[in-house]
């Protein structure tokens, strides 16, 4: 084999596995962000707290929170961010146009991959950065590094006001017969 067909092949079984998780646990289907409704809540609801008591006490209380999970807990919180989202979706037959993708799960949550939110208080604001796998990550559609905390919390206002795991994931009664098992949890 030459150099350039191994790197073809890299190539190829890279964009298997992307098409793999862009389907799965990416972009592919709306679901699949939205089984991340409650970490996004919870990143926000800590968020929150950490702001109120900064600007109310000059302190907070939690001054770290880690919460460990895997690539498949994390891909798709940044996808329901609106992180790494190409113009055209990763199918079966555009390989040839998707070389200039940013869904690229091997960068994007490689082996032991985190996500650090650090919330900076400012003279009379507070700003918000985040960190993928220790990088400056910016927020989708900002040019800002470390936007203002109310300005990531207007970007997001829909998901927060809405973006509800129960409703989103509830199975409704007309697609389970009473045979096949389901019922209420």
């Amino acid at each position: 084999l030459t150099i350039f067909s191994l790197s073809f092949e890299r190539q190829v079984l890279e964009y298997r596995n992307d098409l793999k998780q862009y389907w799965k646990r990416g972009y592919g289907y709306e679901i699949n962000r939205k089984s991340s409704c409650p970490l996004f809540h919870d990143l926000f609801r800590r968020l929150d707290r950490a702001e109120n008591e900064s600007r109310i006490n000059g302190h907070v209380s939690e001054a770290a929170t880690v919460q460990v999970g895997h690539a498949e807990t994390l891909l798709p919180l940044l996808s329901l961010m609106g992180f790494f989202k190409d113009e055209m979706p990763l199918t079966s037959d555009n390989f040839a146009l998707q070389q200039g993708r940013t869904f690229r799960t091997s960068r994007i949550v490689p082996y032991a991959s985190n996500l650090l939110v650090v919330l900076h208080r400012c003279r009379d604001t507070h700003r918000v950065q985040l960190l993928l796998n220790e990088k400056p990550l910016t927020f989708p559609h900002m040019s800002d590094p470390a936007p203002e905390y109310d300005t990531v919390k207007d970007f997001y206002r829909d998901l927060l006001q809405g973006c509800d795991f129960k409703k989103e994931c509830q199975l409704s009664t007309n697609s389970c017969k009473k045979s096949s098992g389901c019922g209420e949890l």
